[in-house]
């Protein structure tokens, strides 16, 4: 489960909500291949969905898929997890960025 975070949002348009949600995708592929050795990895999909409802909150959602051609000892539901919580900072910082910029 996403945390709800209470940012008082800067002005985004449609194409700046596309653009921040690849960028989060990369940001957690990224975060994911500094926590598991890439090779090892056999099937990974990461998916950043950012949702702008009508009241002006901006939901994220991110979805993990991530599966290892060997075992490395590594906790997979962790690291997705971790990787996660990393994109949901991300957005946050990126927004606090827009907003102060």
């Amino acid at each position: 489960m996403n945390p709800v975070l209470e940012l008082g949002l800067p002005s985004l348009t449609e194409e700046d909500i596309e653009v921040l949600a690849q960028d989060c995708e990369e940001a957690v592929t990224q975060r994911l291949f500094s926590l598991v050795p890439e090779k090892s990895i056999s099937d990974l999909a990461v998916s950043c969905t950012l949702d702008l409802n009508p009241d002006g909150q901006l939901d994220l959602d991110i979805e993990i898929v991530l599966e290892q051609q060997y075992d490395t000892g590594h906790d997979l539901d962790a690291i997705a997890g971790q990787a996660t919580e990393y994109g949901s900072e991300w957005l946050e910082q990126r927004l606090m960025e827009r907003k102060t910029g």
